[in-house]
């Protein structure tokens, strides 16, 4: 039987988007594969899944090993240096396998895997690429290090397949790869949570604004979204509005400070476990996104399947997912005063046609349903790795 290892580079207590879609790859593809999992002890904050959560998440799939790094932090810098031993480990496992998947991580992790490569020349390796390729400031470490790893990556051809959760990334790393080895495969997320009516448990007398992630500006673009907020709020005090924040992140004071000041229109729910946000998603009418950059938002996918209306930035993620979709409000640029004017359009149309705003987010449910289910993902999956197997 065909064995696959998926090796993540971080903790999967870090319970981000790639922690739980790596997760939800392996449970996937143990249904027709000889499935493991490895991954490490390296975090990147809080740890926010449960044992029992992972476990749920894997559904079976065993966790071969943890790949421990020694940490060192230097000026707000983290080093990670993985021990000897755990390497030959992690090396012995490797080689076991026919298919060995990972998440494009550090330059060192990156060249752990393409030195595994060339000592396992029967195996074949698939990088994922989950994050932005770039940074906007040009001579950023981020930059460098995506940069070294892709020159790096170029040099073995033959042994390495790349997936692009979208299409313009895809085009980008064709610059580099043989475009056969660039597979561009749709992200999709479990839909069993959302299947049922995505109304029942809406106001109809409120329009309620969620917003779910992490809480920084860097990012997510939250500071922007905090001041506009205060002008909307000064201004629209007599509006059927509510705010509803979870999440995070460096910003959680300032977030605590505006559901202060305005109590009657926000609320913080601060950080909330991943099995329970869809419901969370369901009792929203419109989802808040802010990101400044963002490869292919699993965040938005699962407001809509939640029936929400997206009041989004123009992210490479979200305009790849999102353009010439009614359902979808970009804001131009993001600045606090086009986040009011999109929020006061939006709530206009609700308080004057809602028939029409409840035929967009049934619009929403519809698109992602059709689309971007986790079995259409998983189907893509399972023939890429029957190609590979049968080319070699």
């Amino acid at each position: 039987m065909i064995k696959i290892l998926i090796v993540s580079p971080l903790a999967l207590e870090n319970g981000r988007g790639g922690e739980i879609s790596s997760m939800e790859l392996a449970a996937g593809l143990n249904k027709y594969y000889n499935t493991t999992f490895i991954h490490t002890n390296i975090f990147i904050g809080k740890k926010l899944l449960t044992k029992e959560v992972i476990e749920a998440k894997l559904n079976g799939v065993k966790i071969k090993t943890r790949t421990k790094f020694a940490t060192i932090n230097i000026s707000n810098l983290v080093f990670t240096f993985p021990y000897p031993w755990d390497l030959i480990r992690l090396y012995r496992i490797v080689k076991k396998n026919n298919i060995i998947y990972t998440s494009c991580s550090t330059f060192k992790q990156n060249l752990m895997i393409m030195f595994f490569s060339l000592l396992h020349r029967r195996g074949k390796f698939i990088v994922g690429y989950r994050k932005p390729l770039h940074s906007d400031k040009l001579f950023s470490l981020y930059n460098f290090k995506y940069r070294l790893s892709i020159l790096f990556f170029s040099i073995f051809k033959k042994r390495f397949y790349h997936h692009t959760l979208s299409q313009n990334t895809r085009k980008f790393l064709c610059k580099f790869y043989n475009p056969k080895n660039v597979v561009h495969i749709v992200h999709g997320i479990d839909l069993s949570k959302f299947n049922d009516d995505g109304f029942t448990l809406k106001l109809k007398n409120i329009l309620k604004f969620i917003y779910i992630g992490y809480l920084d500006d860097v990012h997510k673009g939250v500071n922007v979204l905090i001041d506009a907020l205060n002008d909307f709020l000064k201004e629209n005090n007599n509006l059927k509005v509510f705010f509803e924040f979870c999440g995070m992140g460096p910003l959680e004071p300032e977030i605590k400070a505006l559901e202060l000041a305005y109590p009657e229109f926000i609320k913080f729910h601060g950080y909330v476990s991943n099995d329970l946000i869809s419901e969370y998603f369901k009792k929203g009418d419109v989802f808040l996104f802010t990101s400044r950059v963002e490869p292919f938002p699993r965040a938005i996918m699962e407001g809509l399947a939640s029936n929400l209306v997206i009041l989004c930035s123009k992210t490479i993620g979200s305009v790849e997912l999102l353009k010439g979709k009614e359902f979808a409000f970009f804001i131009k640029d993001l600045t606090s005063k086009l986040i009011a004017e999109k929020l006061l359009e939006i709530y206009n149309l609700w308080a004057n046609d809602p028939v029409k705003f409840k035929s967009l987010q049934e619009k929403s449910k519809k698109y992602v349903f059709e689309k971007y289910s986790f079995s259409e993902e998983l189907k893509m999956f399972t023939r890429l790795i029957d190609d590979i197997i049968k080319i070699n």
